[in-house]
């Protein structure tokens, strides 16, 4: 009985439990020059509770990444791949998820330093780590947003 309800339990998180990722980066210039940037990518080690799922963006999907999803027997991408899949597929496409989250918990910090004729500037962007999951469609990921309610 108690092995009826544990399996019970695990298909059901199978189904309905979606793999939710961690987003984080950091952006620095000195002059107006970019000198140090960094965007990461992990997978969160627990679900959120209490979330409101908002749309962030879409991720079209270019040759390598239709290579590299597995397919149903219908020829559809199965949405319920791996999470090493989805996780190279999110660092693959790591410059479209900045632009994803770029209004969401953003902290910067400008610094100006003059001295007599010269003035030097530095900027630093830190985009808060957030959660979000990926739904994989026909042609495009769709990007979520969560936050608590």
């Amino acid at each position: 009985m108690e092995r009826i309800i544990c399996l019970l339990i695990f298909l059901s998180l199978k189904i309905f439990a979606q793999d939710e990722f961690i987003f984080w980066a950091e952006l620095s210039s000195k002059n107006l020059i970019l000198f140090h940037q960094s965007q990461n990518i992990s997978l969160a080690m627990t679900q959120s509770k209490n979330i409101i799922s908002e749309f962030a963006c879409e991720i079209p999907y270019n040759n390598n990444d239709l290579k590299q999803f597995p397919k149903t027997e219908l020829g559809i991408i199965d949405n319920y791949m791996t999470k090493n899949i989805k996780l190279n597929f999110l660092n693959s496409h790591k410059e479209e998820l900045i632009d994803c989250f770029t209004g969401v918990n953003v902290s910067i910090k400008d610094i100006t330093k003059t001295d007599l004729m010269r003035a030097q500037n530095e900027i630093y962007i830190r985009i808060l780590p957030l959660r979000f999951n990926v739904d994989f469609g026909l042609k495009s990921a769709t990007i979520y947003y969560l936050k608590k309610k």
